[in-house]
């Protein structure tokens, strides 16, 4: 079953570039899909989602282990901190219906 990481951020919407910077280094650590939404209704509306896709649990922890040691990613992950607010965030067993 696959790893679904869901992230809740508050910030511009214009700002967005970063994500695609960031997004091909998690998936050379191993995110099967990366995907960004912006919420326009609900309890959430004006709030941006990352959602991120691994294969399985030991997918995941290796992408993890990796991210940390990789200077590109705390690079870029440091400059999304000071852009946007983490709201939340989940991680979930996912599995396709």
């Amino acid at each position: 079953m696959a790893v679904t990481s869901v992230s809740r951020w508050k910030g511009d919407p214009e700002k967005t570039a970063l994500a695609k910077d960031i997004a091909p280094i998690l998936k050379k650590h191993g995110a099967v899909a990366v995907r960004l939404g912006y919420c326009t209704a609900g309890a959430y509306a004006g709030q941006i989602f990352g959602v991120l896709t691994f294969a399985d649990w030991a997918s995941y922890g290796r992408a993890m282990q990796g991210l940390l040691e990789d200077p590109d990613y705390k690079r870029i992950y440091g400059e999304l901190s000071e852009t946007f607010e983490l709201q939340e965030r989940s991680v979930m067993v996912t599995e396709d219906l």
